[in-house]
């Protein structure tokens, strides 16, 4: 009895395939566009949300008599109101986001208005951290606080009158 030795061998594997390979190209792009387009999206999420605004005003001081410097402080308890004057910017719970001064335009005139002398002051908050409503504070402690809602304080600011 002879036995048949099997000469027939197994070819060694052929290398990868060009087929093979692409897909493993493919899967890798599809991959990296899909990470991509998540830090994409994660960090547009972040700066709409968490992003910062500016909030500004005028404060409008009434005086019965001309309202020079000299006047206005200290004219009628308003001592605490002149230009490089403090003002504060605090969020729905009271803290305090952002704090300026009141500035006056260089130049600018009292202005008679209804037969009230009119002394205008101005302020900017610049990047005020977003919040759902905004409340400003000038002056000393007796002063109140007004507020106002987070979108109609940065459309509109806010403007303030004290005297008459």
């Amino acid at each position: 009895m002879t036995i048949e030795a099997n000469t027939e061998q197994t070819p060694p594997p052929e290398p990868t395939s060009q087929p093979v390979r692409r897909r493993r190209r493919l899967v890798f792009v599809v991959a990296a566009a899909v990470a991509v387009a998540a830090v994409a999206a994660v960090l547009t999420i972040v700066l709409t949300t968490s992003g910062t605004t500016s909030v500004n005003g005028t404060l409008s001081l009434l005086c019965d008599m001309q309202c020079t410097k000299s006047a206005a402080d200290g004219y009628d308890g308003y001592s605490d109101l002149s230009d490089g004057s403090q003002v504060t910017l605090v969020n729905e719970s009271g803290r305090v986001v952002a704090a300026t001064e009141l500035h006056r335009t260089p130049g600018e005139q009292t202005k008679i208005v209804d037969g009230m002398w009119v002394r205008t002051f101005t302020f900017t908050f610049p990047d005020v951290p977003s919040a759902d409503r905004y409340g400003v504070h000038v002056g000393n402690n007796n002063r109140g606080t007004l507020w106002k809602d987070a979108d109609e304080a940065e459309r509109v600011g806010f403007q303030l009158t004290l005297g008459g």
